[in-house]
């Protein structure tokens, strides 16, 4: 610890720093040599000003910037709440700033070591670190001797803001107003051509301070003539960067625990620390102890301490149980012994028994409240691994627990055997397959076997049991055998295997289509076409599709028009005269499966009525007064089953009209506007299908 006493000349000569326990706000920052420096700022607002606090985060830059010094700009963005444009500009610092002579320094480092940290990081002849034990000592000691000062100048500063003040660190804007918003900017005036570094930019609102939050989640917890006090950390790192640990023996007058405030040594990169740690050492034992913690801000300002908590120091149990052996009784529990000095007994107030499955745990107590004279206990319901252990319960909430014991039951009965097994196969040959779980708490898991045919032995394919109820094989969906077959046995934990599952068959996918079906002849006939064909030769064929086009409407695609399992001809009298279609024939397996088509044949149906004889009296008539034409036939004859009307602008492109029934005989077009020749045709369909020659009609209206 530095001597305050010392005299100022021969402090600043040559100071060897001792207190290696604090280090390091930004040496983290030295490692980032190969970016741009820049300046780290911060802020915070208080009654009547705001404080500024800012570093550079190189050793170098900030070597540089003692020697060239800061300018403060500050920006007037808002005020009321209204955008001020364009912002009003302010220099602060008037002219440069810098760290203050070394004259200056004299008075005050005889009373505050952080400032003498800060004149010895300034302006000392050397700064060395002493010689000592651990491996932080011994890095720093190797550590160049900038980034020694740099790191302690920096610490010194976070501690007190006055030091930073001092050291060209920090600022106080006492010219503010309420309910404006200010921005900051740091900029160090180092010339470019030496050492670029970025200005620090920090944004501000001017309103009521917000007081500094207390510690939370504080915990003691007792040992041996020593108190482990432990708090959160990682909440409160951006406000608090020390702590003061603070202990009263009535729980009312508390005093700090050493001189130096506390600084997380376990915060790395890239490995936070969560909690902050620290080890009272107590006079005595069974007397209570009253703690809380106060937070340091980079400011300076010290926070709201936290909730009061305490604990006594309790002497450690000088005997540990040691389980000496078990047996069975003949109800099947666990009979255990153990031993525990006789003298020690006065410092337990007990023993309990904990249990586990496994010996990682976790543990559970499943027997307490044994006496202190007691050396055996029963376990009744053992499974079939157990693993125990006994607990001394000391006086003062020590614990003193016994090495892991373990106890096998005997078992010689197998599990039930696996029922409810299914399971499907899909086309690429992955078979998923489940059954019911046993219920057995000894359970090891299950042993999957498989067989290509129904008469032979199957055989294990799983290398060791499985633990779930599932599984998924893999099979050749293309070979000689149409079925796979699966068996399951459960194995408990003794390695005692059930009976086999009754055995399941799955019917593998058909991946191969059947063969094509092949057209034997055709004929015309009055009433349709007549195709015959020869059906497919495959044995697992379960029906023959028979698919039309039309060959001058073929991107509309196939239509079924028949299908069939045994029946090898169709007369198909949905045909229209003088229209070629085109005919294929498939057959569909089992699967679902289709065979690749037959050669398609084509044919042109004939045509076997008249059907210009069947429009009579066709008239298109325009009638100007009602806006509309009207169009008009004689009534069809009952072979008529649809008349069809198409219209068009002249030299347009006709569209379908109206499509009726037979018993209609006019129409009125209302969509016709003056000054248009327009153009209407009259089609029927009969019942065969034939359709009759198109008349035309022209109308000028």
């Amino acid at each position: 610890m530095i001597n305050p006493k010392r005299t100022y000349s021969s402090f600043i000569s040559d100071v060897r720093i001792a207190f290696i326990l604090f280090m390091v706000f930004a040496v983290s920052h030295a490692q980032q040599a190969e970016q741009i420096p820049e300046v780290m700022v911060m802020a915070r607002v208080q009654k009547d000003r705001v404080l500024l606090r800012w570093g550079t985060t190189t050793p170098v830059s900030w070597l540089r910037a003692n020697k060239y010094g800061y300018v403060i700009e500050r920006y007037t963005i808002t005020r009321n709440g209204v955008l001020v444009d364009p912002p009003e500009s302010k220099s602060l610092t008037g002219t440069t700033l810098l760290p203050l002579p070394l004259e200056n320094w004299e008075q005050e480092v005889e009373q505050n070591d952080n400032a003498a940290i800060m004149a010895q990081a300034l302006y000392g002849e050397s700064f060395e670190v002493e010689e000592m034990q651990g491996g932080l000592a011994q890095i720093i000691s190797k550590s160049k001797e900038i980034e020694q000062r740099f790191s302690f100048a920096l610490f010194a500063a976070d501690l007190d803001f006055k030091v930073a003040k001092m050291g060209a660190l920090g600022f106080e804007d006492t010219d503010i107003s309420p309910n404006e918003e200010y921005l900051y900017k740091i900029i160090p005036k180092i010339p470019g051509e030496i050492l670029k570094v970025k200005s620090g930019i920090v944004s501000v609102k001017i309103k009521e301070p917000e007081p500094l939050p207390k510690p939370i989640d504080v915990i003691a917890v007792p040992d041996d003539k020593s108190i482990l006090i432990t708090w959160e950390y990682a909440m409160f790192k951006p406000i608090y960067n020390a702590y003061h640990v603070e202990r009263s023996e009535d729980g009312n007058t508390f005093a700090r625990l050493g001189d130096t405030p506390l600084v997380n040594l376990n915060d790395k990169p890239g490995s936070p620390a969560r909690r902050m740690f620290y080890v009272d050492t107590l006079p005595q034992n069974n007397k209570r102890y009253y703690y809380r913690i106060v937070g340091i801000s980079p400011f300076g300002e010290e926070g709201t301490p936290s909730d009061v908590v305490s604990a006594e120091g309790a002497k450690k149990l000088t005997s540990v149980p040691h389980i000496s052996r078990y047996e069975f009784n003949n109800s099947g529990g666990v009979v255990l012994n153990w031993e525990f000095k006789k003298e020690s007994e006065s410092e337990i107030s007990g023993f309990q028994l904990n249990w586990a499955a496994q010996e990682k745990g976790p543990y559970r107590t499943v027997q307490s409240n044994i006496p202190a004279s007691s050396r055996t206990t029963t376990f009744t319901n053992p499974e079939p691994s157990n693993y125990f252990r006994i607990v001394a319960l000391g006086k003062n909430n020590q614990k003193a627990t016994s090495l892991t014991s373990f106890v096998q039951a005997i078992d010689s009965i197998p599990p039930k055997m696996p029922i409810g097994l299914t399971g499907v196969v899909d086309s690429l040959g992955v078979v998923n397959i489940k059954w019911e779980a046993n219920t057995e708490k000894d359970l090891l898991g299950y042993r999957v076997f498989r067989g290509n045919l129904d008469a032979e032995e199957l055989s294990q394919i799983t290398v060791a049991p499985i633990s779930k109820n599932t599984f998924v094989d893999t099979v050749q969906v293309k070979s000689l055998n149409d079925k796979v077959f699966y068996q399951i046995v459960a194995v408990d934990k003794r390695f005692n295997m059930s009976d086999y599952s009754e055995k399941l068959s799955i019917k593998k996918p058909d991946v191969v289509p059947p063969s094509s079906p092949v057209f034997k002849s055709y004929n015309q006939k009055e009433e349709g076409v007549l195709l015959q064909w020869i059906n497919s030769s495959s044995q697992d064929v379960f029906q023959h599709k028979l698919y039309r086009q039309k060959v001058n409407e073929a991107k509309k695609g196939w239509q079924v028009i028949f299908q069939t399992d045994t029946i090898t001809s169709y007369l198909d009298t949905d045909v229209g005269s003088n229209i070629k279609y085109r005919y294929a024939i498939f057959a569909e397996d089992e699967s679902g499966l289709l065979s690749a088509p037959s050669t398609p044949v084509t044919i042109t149906s004939k045509k076997d009525v008249k059907e210009e004889q069947l429009i009579k009296g066709f008239s298109v008539v325009a009638d100007r007064t009602n806006k509309n034409v009207m169009i008009s036939w004689r009534k069809m004859p009952e072979e008529v089953t649809e008349i069809t009307v198409y219209k068009s602008k002249k030299e347009g492109k006709p569209v379908l009209f109206k499509q009726m029934p037979n018993t209609m005989n006019r129409i009125v077009d209302n969509a016709v506007s003056p000054g248009n020749t327009y153009v209407y045709s009259l089609k029927v369909i009969t019942k065969q299908g034939n359709h009759s020659k198109v008349e035309t009609k022209e109308v000028v209206f």
